[in-house]
C-alpha cells in the first residue's frame, strides 16, 4: 500500500475512532429525562411554578428569601405560603382548592411543610446563593426554567467544557460549575466553594 493510500486509511480509522466516541459519550450524558425525572419529586403539596412564577409572576425570592443575602435559597416556611392565601382561598380547579386547604392545614397544625428537596450538592460543597444573586446570576441559570414547570425537576445539561473537552460534565457538577465561573471571571480556587 503506497504512502497516500496508508495516509487516507489512518484518517479514515480516525475520524470513525471519533465518531463512535463522541456517540457513545453522547449517549451516556443525555439531556433526555425519563417521565419520572420529567415530573420531579413528589412534593406534599401539588405547587405549580409554572402558574405561581410563570402566569402570576411571582419572584422567586419572595418565596425562596433570603437567598439574596444569605447562603442558602430557602423552602417556604408557611407563613410565606399563608402572605397569599390567607386571602387566596379559592382555587380555580377543585384540585387546587385541595391543594389550599392543605396550606391551611399545616398553618392551623403550626407544622412545617415538609418539602422534598430538588437541586442538592454534595456536603463538601458550599453554595452561597448571595454571591450569585449579587453578581446578577438568575435563578434559572442553575435551577433551569422553573417558570415553565408544573412541578420542579433538575433540568439536564450537559457542557463540553474548555478543561475537559472530551467529557462532558452535567448540571450542577463541578465542571459545570467551574465553566460558568471561568466565563465569568468568578473565584476558580478550590477553597471558594470547598470548605
Amino acid at each position: 500500500m503506497g504512502s497516500r493510500k496508508r495516509t487516507l486509511a489512518a484518517l479514515g480509522v480516525s475520524c470513525a475512532l471519533a465518531l463512535a466516541v463522541s456517540t457513545t459519550w453522547a449517549g451516556l450524558y443525555s439531556d433526555q429525562l425519563t417521565e419520572a425525572e420529567a415530573s420531579g419529586p413528589e412534593q406534599p403539596i401539588s405547587f405549580s411554578h409554572a402558574e405561581h412564577a410563570g402566569e402570576l409572576k411571582i419572584d422567586c425570592l419572595y418565596c425562596h428569601g433570603p437567598a439574596e443575602r444569605s447562603q442558602a435559597a430557602t423552602v417556604p416556611a408557611v407563613s410565606v405560603c399563608m402572605g397569599c392565601h390567607e386571602h387566596v382561598q379559592e382555587g380555580e380547579t377543585e384540585g387546587s382548592r385541595e391543594e389550599i386547604a392543605k396550606i391551611h392545614d399545616y398553618h392551623a397544625r403550626g407544622e412545617p411543610i415538609p418539602w422534598v428537596k430538588v437541586h442538592n450538592l454534595p456536603e463538601y460543597v458550599q453554595f452561597k446563593h448571595f454571591k450569585h444573586v449579587g453578581a446578577g446570576i438568575s435563578c434559572q441559570t442553575c435551577h433551569g426554567q422553573v417558570q415553565d414547570m408544573k412541578r420542579v425537576y433538575l433540568e439536564p445539561e450537559t457542557r463540553y467544557t474548555k478543561r475537559s473537552i472530551f467529557l462532558p460534565t452535567a448540571k450542577l457538577e463541578m465542571g459545570w460549575c467551574m465553566e460558568c465561573h471561568l466565563e465569568r471571571g468568578a473565584p476558580d480556587d478550590c477553597a471558594a466553594c470547598h470548605y
